[in-house]
C-alpha cells in the first residue's frame, strides 16, 4: 500500500498550501507530487517557496514545472522585458521581484514532465498542462484530451493547469486533475488536492476539498502592496479565493475589448487601469475582491 498527495496550482497561496500539507501529514502521508504553478497571483511568494523547500527536504517529493515557472524563467533569461506596474502584468512583475536566485535555480533544475516508476507499484505520468506542453488545457471530453490519453504509456495521468478538480476516463486511461490549491474553482473556494491510494495493482484517487483560514492570505494582498501594483488582477484573484468563481479571463478580455473600442487597439500589457475598473464594476466586484450587491 502507498499513498501520495498530489498538489497543483498553488499560485502563491501559502495559507491554503499549509492547510493541505497539515491535512496530508496528519493522515500519515510522506509522498508528494507537485504539479507546478507554485507562484504568481498571490502575495509573498517567498512563503510558498519556503514550504516547498521544507516538503522537498523532509518528504519524498516529485516536482515539475508549470507554465508560470516557465514565464518567470524566460523573463529572467531574456533580460527584463515589458512587465510593468498595472493590472495586466503587475502581478507577474511583483512575483519576479520577490523571488531569489535560489528560486530561479530551483525552477531551472526541475523537469516539465515526470513518470513515476517504483517496483511493485503501477506506473503513472504527471505534468502541469500536458506531457507535451505546460500550457495545454486538458478538459474532459475535448479532442486534445482524448488524443493525449490515447498516446499515454501508463494507465494514469496527473495534470494541473485547469484548476478544476476532475477525473476523466477515456479508453481505459485515466486523467486526474487534483484541482487548484491556491486559486481553486467551485466548491465555494475550498482548497483542493487529491490523494492517490496505491494497492500494487491500481491507483484510486480521493478528491479532497478543505476549508482553510482565507483571512490571512486576503489580508496580505493589501499589506504586501500587491493591490497597488496590480489592482484589478488582485481583486479578481481575491474574488476567486473568496467564492470559487473565476472571472479573470472574462475581466481581462473585457478590459482589452473596452481599450480596443476606445483606442482602436489593445496590446497587452498596455491596458490602462480605467478599462480594468469598468470591467470589474460590470462584473460586480470591488477592489477588495468582494461582490458588489446588485438586484
Amino acid at each position: 500500500m502507498m499513498d501520495i498527495a498530489v498538489f497543483g496550482d498553488i499560485h502563491g497561496n501559502h495559507s491554503a498550501l499549509q492547510a493541505c500539507i497539515d491535512y496530508a501529514v496528519g493522515r500519515g502521508i510522506t509522498n508528494f507530487v507537485l504539479l507546478g504553478d507554485y507562484v504568481t497571483d498571490c502575495p509573498n511568494p517567498q512563503k510558498t517557496m519556503e514550504l516547498i523547500y521544507v516538503l522537498k527536504q523532509y518528504f519524498n517529493t516529485y516536482i515539475i514545472r508549470g507554465n508560470r515557472e516557465e514565464y518567470l524563467l524566460a523573463y529572467k533569461k531574456t533580460g527584463a522585458g515589458n512587465w510593468k506596474k498595472g493590472s495586466a502584468s503587475g502581478s507577474l512583475l511583483y512575483t519576479y521581484e520577490n523571488l531569489t536566485d535560489k528560486d530561479f535555480n530551483f525552477f531551472d533544475s526541475i523537469p516539465n514532465y515526470g513518470k513515476f516508476e517504483m517496483k511493485g507499484m503501477p506506473s503513472f505520468e504527471y505534468c502541469h498542462g500536458s506531457p507535451e506542453s505546460t500550457s495545454e488545457l486538458l478538459m474532459r471530453e475535448k479532442r486534445n484530451t482524448k488524443k493525449v490519453l490515447a498516446h499515454l504509456n501508463t494507465p494514469l495521468l496527473l495534470h494541473g493547469h485547469v484548476h478544476i478538480q476532475d477525473t476523466y476516463v477515456y479508453r481505459g486511461k485515466k486523467a486526474v486533475s487534483p484541482g487548484s490549491i491556491g486559486v481553486p474553482w467551485y466548491h465555494g473556494g475550498k482548497t483542493q488536492f487529491c490523494i492517490l491510494h496505491g494497492n500494487g495493482k491500481t491507483w484510486e484517487e480521493e478528491l479532497i476539498q478543505l476549508d482553510y483560514d482565507r483571512k490571512e492570505i486576503l489580508k496580505e494582498f493589501k499589506e504586501s502592496g500587491l493591490c497597488n501594483i496590480a489592482p484589478a488582477w488582485a481583486a479578481v484573484t481575491m474574488h476567486t479565493i473568496r467564492t470559487g468563481i473565476d472571472l479573470n479571463e472574462t475581466i481581462l478580455l473585457r478590459a482589452m475589448r473596452l481599450c480596443e473600442q476606445e483606442r482602436g487597439a489593445a496590446k497587452w500589457p498596455d491596458i490602462p487601469e480605467k478599462y480594468w475598473a469598468i470591467a470589474l464594476k460590470e462584473n460586480y466586484i470591488d477592489l477588495a475582491g468582494k461582490e458588489i450587491p446588485h438586484k
